[in-house]
């Protein structure tokens, strides 16, 4: 008997279909990891919302599995797919950017000539 190549796990049927909690999210794992194969499609076609956080946390998971499984997200809703696009790009290249500490240098005859002229 030959080894499946890939399995398929129903998302919302193991989690639900609106998924918010990071918690909720990580309850795949084991399903992952107990599938006797070295691909897993993790099927969201019945999952209607998935918070930033569960996003966030899919994408973290898929990523420290990789060298165990591979992990597939497959028949994603328009908003998971965006939801997902968005952590992913956020990830890699953050909107906002540390600010920067750029001091100007002053000395102390600056100071009293600046006081000098209020």
């Amino acid at each position: 008997m030959q080894k499946r190549l890939n399995q398929a796990i129903n998302v919302a049927k193991v989690l639900t279909s609106a998924i918010s909690s990071r918690d909720v999210a990580e309850k795949l794992k084991p399903f992952i990891l107990r599938a006797d194969t070295a691909s897993v499609d993790l099927d969201f076609q019945a999952v209607k919302f998935i918070s930033r956080s569960v996003a966030h946390e899919l994408l973290t998971m898929k990523e420290d599995l990789t060298k165990k499984k591979q992990v597939l997200f497959v028949n994603l809703a328009k908003e998971v797919r965006e939801m997902l696009r968005v952590t992913a790009a956020n990830r890699v290249a953050p909107a906002h950017e540390a600010p920067q500490f750029n001091p100007i240098r002053t000395t102390i005859k600056d100071l009293i000539n600046e006081v000098a002229l209020v």
